[in-house]
């Protein structure tokens, strides 16, 4: 329910550049537990208090959407292999938030991201 708080007035239209650069945090989920960072075409995304990571590169299609493949991970447990890809289409977007659709693994989710820094 608090996403929708977020895109009651989204930006028209969407800062799909907010994506190419910068830290980001799941909506509702501490930095600490995941986050992103996205800087020179590479993107991270760090678990467990920054101890494991997934690395991917990012290729954009469009404005508004991305290809990411899995280039490194610390973490054996994790179900991502590398050469996995995610496509990645950004939603909307509302001041810092970025409600964004992913693809992978003949799957969809939707989940937002707050750009922290």
């Amino acid at each position: 329910m608090k996403s929708q708080e977020h895109f009651l007035l989204p930006d028209e239209p969407a800062k799909c550049h907010l994506i190419r650069e910068g830290k980001f945090v799941k909506e509702g989920t501490s930095a600490k537990k995941w986050h992103l960072v996205i800087k020179n075409d590479s993107q991270r995304e760090y678990t467990n208090n920054g101890k494991d990571y997934i690395k991917y590169k990012i290729e954009f299609l469009e404005n508004c959407t991305y290809k990411t493949t899995v280039t490194g991970k610390s973490n054996g447990k994790n179900t991502m292999r590398l050469g996995d890809v995610i496509i990645n289409k950004i939603m909307e977007t509302d001041h810092q938030f970025i409600k964004i659709s992913s693809q992978y693994f003949n799957k969809t989710d939707e989940f937002v991201l707050e750009k922290i820094e």
